[in-house]
Order: C-alpha cells, then structure tokens, then sequence
C-alpha cells in the first residue's frame, strides 16, 4: 500500500514538472512569435496619424526598445504576478478581456462536451450491443462523419437547415437584439444558460438554449465521433470475453452486462478522449464563433490577430494552452487514481 502511495506521488511529480515544463516552452514560442508579427505594436498603441517622436515614446513605454531576453524576463514576472500586459486594440488589461470573453466560450465548450456524452456513449453502447448489424453500421457511420466533416461547413450546413429551411433556431448571436432591451440579463457567471438557471429565469434559460444549440451541435460533432468509436470498441472487447459469455448462460439481463461489466470499463478510456476532446474544443470554438458570431475567444483572438495586438495574442495563447495541459493533467491523474498501475509504469 505505501509503495502504492508513493509511487502516485512521484507520477504526479512527473506529470506536474512536465506540465511546467510545456507551458515554460509555449511562453517561449509565443514571445519569439510576437516579435516577427509585421504590425507595429507601438504605432497600432498611439493610432495612426502619431509621429515618429509618440511612436518612439511609445516602444519606450511599452518595453520595446529593450533587448528579447529582458523583454521576456519582464514579461515572464509579470505574468507570475498576474499582470499579463495591456491590450494595444482595446487598451484594456489583457488578462481583464480574457475574463470578460472566456465565459462564452466556456458556455459553448462545456455545452459541446455534454452533448459529446449524452451523444456519444449510447451511440457506443449501441454499436457494440448491435456489433456488426445495421444500427452498429449506422452509429459507425455518423462518427465518420462527425470526425471528417469540417467543423466550418458542418455549421454553415446547419445555419441553412435549421435556420434557413426551418427556422427552429437563430442565426448568429448568443441572444436577439430585441429580448436584450426588454429583458434584463443578470450577470453571474457570464454564461447566460448557467445564469438563467441559478436566478431561476427560464425564460432566459430557453432563448439563451436556442441560440446555443446550433454552435454546440457543429463542435460536438468531432468529440461525438471519438467518444463514440472508443465506447464501441472498449465494450465489443469485453463483451467478446468468457465471463460475460458465462454471465448470460447463467440468466444474467443483458442491460445489466452492457452497462454494469461492459460499459464501465470503458469509462476510463473515455475520459481520456473527453479530455483531449475538451482542449481541442476550446480551438476548435474559434471558428464556430467566427461562424456564428459568438462574442468568445476566437473574435477577440481573430481582432486581435489583424490588429498585430501581440500582447492579447499571447494572452489568448497562453490561457488556451494552461487550460489544455491543466485538463491533460487532471485527466492523467484520474485515470492513474481509478487504475493505479498506470502510475507505476
């Protein structure tokens, strides 16, 4: 049992050095990056009609006049205190527009990922309960699709299904023009869904819902394919073992053996995809929102971007990164407290 305990100590060790480590290196590639982006940060900082003397006052303020090494010595304390720099575009604190634009993208990430489970898994189940059958060629055929389809035209398709030729749901927007005026938006969390339901604001809820299901459909539909595929192919191996063929000899019901001796073992790899499924969201969201016209991440990343905004883009980098190895990080370590051999390989 000790050497049980501590060799989970040291695989969390590892996996926090090596956590560190990554995100030491993506500051690294982010910073050098930034220097070769054409714009001028100081001449975009002063505006366009500034003279050579503001724009030389400006670098001087900003730090860009020092060499790399100091710059990103500075930037690297700064960052520890939480000060992550001063949006050129927006002349905002970068870190206080990451905070004003992550709810949305969280809302639409989480929403995704829920819908990646609640899709997913029976779909598994169902292909491994119908192995080789037509709903099994059916539920394969969906996850090719979702995996392969471009998340762009996915959502360009269900903006004219659903919106064009039906009109179930809203275009673009996270709520219409119109309800904004005449009804209040409280303002917790900043994902209007989750805010709705803690003030107990249904109606909220239901036309916050409504603009979310299209964006959240054409994300989930990657992480749909994955979980699906892992599902199908953890429980066909264990449905094929001796102890479920034994099971049902001996009279066990079949919904206890796919979800009780089949479906739980599947679980853990799961969760591994959810995970990476997460991170991968958080990108993937960029160009849903572009398409979409969601106020998250990617609108402020993509101004940001035009407008040679370095110090946003690092910032937008940085927290997409930290959120990826952080997810990484949990989901190892989870995966080695369920299976404590993984953490002494």
């Amino acid at each position: 049992m000790d050497g049980l305990s501590s060799g989970f100590g040291r695989y969390i060790l590892r996996r926090l050095l090596l956590a560190a480590g990554v995100l030491a290196g993506v500051t690294v590639v982010t910073f050098l990056a930034a220097q070769v982006i054409p714009a001028d940060p100081a001449a975009r900082w002063v505006g366009p009609h500034a003279t050579a003397e503001q724009i030389a006052r400006a670098r001087e303020e900003l730090g860009l006049d020092r060499p790399l090494p100091i710059q990103y010595a500075d930037y690297i304390g700064r960052l520890l205190r939480g000060d992550w720099g001063t949006a050129v575009v927006t002349h905002q604190p970068v870190l206080s527009d990451l905070l004003a634009f992550l709810p949305p993208t969280l809302e639409l990430v989480v929403a995704s990922t829920l819908l990646a489970l609640v899709i997913g898994v029976p779909l598994g189940v169902v292909g491994a309960r119908y192995r080789d059958r037509v709903p099994d060629h059916l539920s394969r055929m969906l996850a090719i699709a979702g995996v392969s389809m471009p998340t762009f035209w996915l959502a360009l398709l269900l903006q004219l299904v659903f919106f064009r030729q039906l009109g179930w749901f809203p275009l673009q927007g996270r709520l219409d023009t119109t309800f904004q005026l005449i009804h209040p938006v409280p303002s917790i969390t900043g994902a209007y869904v989750l805010d709705g339901l803690l003030t107990g604001d249904w109606v909220l809820v239901v036309e916050a819902g409504r603009h979310l299901v299209l964006p959240a459909l054409a994300l989930a539909a990657y992480p749909i394919g994955l979980v699906m595929r892992m599902v199908r192919a953890a429980m066909s191996e264990v449905l094929g073992e001796d102890h479920v063929r034994n099971a049902r000899a001996l009279g066990v019901g079949e919904g206890t053996i796919l979800f009780r001796y089949a479906l739980k073992p599947a679980l853990g790899p799961v969760l591994t995809v959810v995970g990476l499924s997460f991170g991968y969201s958080l990108t993937g969201a960029f160009l849903v929102e572009a398409v979409f016209g969601w106020p998250g991440l990617g609108r402020y990343a993509a101004s940001a971007l035009v407008a040679g905004d370095y110090p946003a883009i690092m910032g937008v980098t940085i927290l997409v990164a930290t959120a990826y190895v952080l997810i990484n990080l949990v989901v190892d370590v989870v995966q080695a407290w369920l299976d404590p051999r993984i953490a002494l390989r």
